[in-house]
This record gives C-alpha cells, structure tokens and sequence, in this order.
C-alpha cells in the first residue's frame, strides 16, 4: 500500500510540474506580447539598430529620398525615419519648433561624392503637414546670410555658403553639406528640382503673402509665426514683411481673424500686452492713423503701430523712424482697407 501511495504522489508532483510549466508559457508568452506592444507605443524599434524607431508598413506617399542621388554621388547612409516621440534625437534643442507646429514625420538620407570623401551632404524632408506650418518653419529659421535663388519650382529657395533650404507643398527641406563648394550646390540645387518634379502636392496658397504693399518690400523676408508673435502669446497666424526705406529697414505685419471684432479684440489686446511691458502712447501728425484710431507706441525707444480694418489686424513692429514707420503703416492700412471691402461685397 506505502509503495502504491508513493507512485500516486510522484504522479500528482509530475502533473502539478506540468500544469505550472504550461501557465508559465501562457504568462510568459501574454508578457512578451504585452511588451512588444508597450515598446511600439514609445517608438522603440527592438528589431534592428539605428535611428528608425518604430517599424511600420511602407507608405507609398512618403518621399523616396534614393531617387533623389544627384549624378556623381552615391548613398553614404540608408534613408532614417523620425517622428514626434523622437524628432528630439535628430535635431536636439530645435524639436518643440516643429511638434508645436504640425510636424509629422522627418527623413533624412546622406550622400557622398564618388571622387572627393571630403564631399558629403545631408537631406532632411521634413513633413509638416500643411504648406502654412512648412513655410513657417522654413520662414522663421531662415539665415542670416540667405541669397535667394529663382527656381520655377521649388518655391521659395535660398541658399546659404554650404546649405540650400525650401518649400513644396507640405515639406520643408534642408540640404546641409559638409563644406563650402561649387559641386556640393550644384547636387543640392538638382536634388531640389528633382524632389519637386517628383513629389506630388496640393498647393494651397498663401493669400495674406499678396496683402503687403509691394513697393520697397524686400524680397524673400516674409515670415509666418503661428504662435507667440513678438513674444504675446496671443498673436497667432502673424505675417511679417521687411521694407527698406532710405537707410531704414522696419517690420510691418499682418494677421486675418475670422471677423472684424475678433480682429479689434486682437488689436486691443496687443495694445495693452506692449503698455503692461512698458510701452507708452505717442503723438502722430498722421492723419490717416489718427482718424482710424490706430496705436502709435514708443517701446523702449523704438515705434510700434497696431490697428485693425474688418478681419484684418496690422502694424509695424519696433521701427527705429516714426516717419518712416508711419508711412509704411499708412500703406498698409490702404491695402487692408481695400481687401476688407472686396470681402463685405
């Protein structure tokens, strides 16, 4: 009988032992499941190195950026894929800038000369979206030293001593190389063509662009905040444009509202964002600005205007001559005014 009951026990040990090793497979099996999913929601790739974080299905849409390899130079690197989680990674200290601007995703692909290793350059596609939000990047990081280039596409593109950047449709592009040369502009110029004849967009103009005065303007200045203009983080959807006036150079800017009180409201609350920081009214001989009511400020030696027509706000911004800056905000108004009119007919 002992014997008996111990061949029963040792059974019943042997069968536990297998019923706990198959649930630990099922617990183990359901764990990694979960992981996995976990670690594609914080964009961890645990499938291959490098910087494509998160493995997703190909997208005939996306740009191929191989197409893009210029005559003489060859792929340095594989196309890279960023997205918002870890746009950081690539472009440290300038990502808040794109997330908060519509970004999507970024590509980026390097090329190298064929004869010359010293010559490489660097593509970045970066998909914002929506042609207002690419151009707004592309407007407010431009350089210092930009010389614009005429292109019949595409459309606006500068270049600077070792860089080429512009907008099609959607996409912002940067073109960084690894030195000042002759040959590196040339591959980044038809590497530019080449994106725009083969990337297909929905081309959305930009109409406030037409609503500045032309005369003295500045070509290529124009600039888009979406948020926070000049620091008021009630200034949304701000345009501004550069003119040069005799040895002046002065800002005027420009913003359309969906109507003329939202437009007065904006105008009002820009007036008492520069009196809380100090701004004071001043005089103007300018008929014209006193008869539509529109704020002249001085702000810490400098002139600053604000006025409002139907949906549109306008004015200058921190001009060193009050003449000058009236003038132009004289100009301004006239162009708004007439806008505003065709819209109520």
């Amino acid at each position: 009988m002992s014997s008996v009951s111990g061949r029963n026990r040792h059974l019943e040990s042997v069968i536990s032992v297998l019923l706990l090793s198959t649930l630990f497979l099922i617990g183990l099996g359901v764990f990694i499941k979960q992981f996995d999913v976990d670690m594609g929601r914080f964009g961890i790739d645990t499938t291959s190195a490098g910087p494509l974080l998160e493995q997703t299905e190909p997208n005939t849409q996306e740009p191929s950026l191989d197409a893009l390899m210029p005559d003489g130079f060859k792929k340095l690197s594989k196309t890279e894929t960023y997205n918002s989680e870890n746009l950081y990674e690539k472009i440290n200290g300038k990502a808040p800038l794109y997330t908060e601007s519509g970004f999507e995703k970024l590509f980026t692909q390097r090329f190298i000369s064929n004869d010359d290793d010293n010559l490489w350059m660097e593509l970045f596609v970066f998909d914002m979206a929506a042609v207002r939000n690419a151009f707004s990047i592309y407007s407010v990081q431009k350089r210092a030293d930009a010389q614009m280039l005429t292109l019949t596409a595409p459309a606006p593109f500068y270049k600077t001593s070792n860089g080429a950047y512009f907008v099609h449709g959607q996409y912002y592009v940067e073109l960084v190389g690894s030195t000042e040369s002759t040959t590196l502009d040339k591959a980044m110029t038809a590497i530019a063509e080449n994106f725009a004849s083969r990337t297909t967009v929905d081309y959305e103009k930009i109409a406030e662009l037409a609503l500045f005065p032309i005369k003295d303007c500045l070509p290529g200045s124009f600039k888009l905040y979406l948020a926070n203009a000049f620091g008021f983080d009630g200034f949304t959807d701000i345009f501004t444009c550069r003119y040069k006036l005799g040895d002046e150079t002065i800002t005027i800017f420009l913003s359309k509202h969906p109507n003329p009180q939202d437009a007065q409201t904006s105008t009002e609350s820009y007036y008492n964002f520069l009196i809380e920081n100090d701004a004071a009214d001043k005089p103007t001989a300018n008929t014209t600005l006193k008869d539509i009511g529109a704020k002249v400020l001085d702000f810490y030696d400098t002139t600053e205007i604000i006025f409002s027509t139907g949906p549109f706000v306008g004015g200058v911004h921190e001009a060193e001559n009050q003449t000058a800056a009236e003038e132009l905000a004289t100009r301004l108004f006239d162009k708004l005014s007439n806008a505003a009119k065709t819209i109520k007919e």
